[in-house]
């Protein structure tokens, strides 16, 4: 099992104030309940995907001392002396759960169901992350509270992403468990330094500075894309069989790894996958993902398209492949031009 190291500090973490870019927010976390519409077999394959990258660890809390815990990727989650609470409002003097899950790229984000689609002002459009991470911390089963500023602080060399432009956003998970990312409260969520990033040492950071309980859950580092030229209405046909309760299509834009737009409306009518309304632009090389779930096995075809004018592409039963497991998957998204 992955694990998050503890490395015990002697003296508070000072944080200071800055506004982000970010304006509205709304936030679901990991574990709420929803009625789901997606079957049980196809859910049952993405949480295994999740669960393989979750890093778990039970570690001791002193309110007196603070800490600092390191990931696998060297992100740091930085908690000083009394900052969080217990929920009852005690202080903490004992064992806490840390949960811990970021992604970057765009096969894990197809196997997680994960993908970059942010939405403001009713709009839905793409975004390129900088990380996506997702961050609980309990203390005897509880959710503790979040008293004083804790910070989880990112390399930029996780992401090709330009670090210009970045700002903060919490995820809303639908019924069909399908992520959008929506803009956080700057008093919420909001960058430690007076810009995006902050240059210390050798390395490039993202200081991300979570303030309010609420905030724990997934939370994304983007900046939207914007594509030259007219955009295309694209629609995908599934294969026989397939339709939004056991299946998602995703658009990979081609030579872009931290970028994930997701086809999130099933118009039951056509029985076509569809978007809100132009996400890229005419003649644009791309890659449609068709992604399900069925026997225990990942079921995926993958189609290279120079995206037209009102687009629609069909995948056939023929191109469909099958695996056991998902990293067959990961490799072909990988090895994508």
């Amino acid at each position: 099992m992955k694990k998050v190291f503890l490395l015990f500090m002697t003296a508070s973490l000072m944080f200071v104030s800055c506004e982000s870019e970010s304006t509205t927010a709304t936030s679901d976390k990991e574990g709420a309940k929803v009625s789901s519409e997606i079957s049980d077999e196809f859910r049952a394959l993405r949480e295994r995907a999740l669960e393989d990258i979750t890093q778990r660890s039970t570690v001791f809390y002193s309110s007196e001392r603070g800490g600092v815990f390191e990931t696998n990727s060297s992100t740091q989650i930085s908690i000083p002396a009394d900052a969080i609470r217990a929920h009852n409002g005690e202080r903490i003097n004992g064992n806490i759960e840390i949960v811990y899950i970021e992604i970057f790229n765009k096969s894990k984000m197809a196997v997680t169901n994960k993908p970059t689609m942010g939405l403001v002002d009713g709009e839905r459009r793409l975004l390129e992350t900088g990380g996506e991470f997702y961050l609980d911390i309990t203390y005897e089963g509880q959710q503790v509270d979040i008293v004083s500023p804790i910070k989880v602080n990112i390399s930029t060399s996780n992401s090709d992403a330009e670090p210009t432009g970045m700002v903060l956003w919490n995820g809303d998970i639908n019924n069909n468990e399908n992520l959008t990312w929506i803009p956080a409260f700057a008093e919420d969520l909001r960058f430690e330094n007076t810009g995006a990033v902050y240059e210390g040492g050798k390395n490039e950071f993202y200081d991300v500075v979570l303030t309010r309980s609420r905030n724990f859950g997934w939370c994304n580092i983007d900046v939207f894309v914007d594509f030259e030229g007219p955009l295309s209405f694209i629609t995908v046909e599934p294969p026989a069989g397939f339709d939004d309760h056991n299946s998602s299509v995703y658009l990979a834009v081609e030579g872009q790894n931290n970028m994930l737009a997701q086809f999130d409306i099933f118009n039951a009518s056509t029985n076509t996958f569809e978007e809100h309304g132009g996400l890229v632009s005419e003649g644009l090389k791309c890659h449609i993902i068709f992604v399900s779930g069925q026997g225990g096995n990942f079921i995926y075809s993958i189609q290279s398209v120079t995206v037209g004018p009102s687009a629609s592409y069909s995948i056939s039963n023929s191109s469909l492949i099958t695996t056991s497991n998902y990293t067959q998957l990961e490799a072909a998204i990988d090895a994508l031009p």
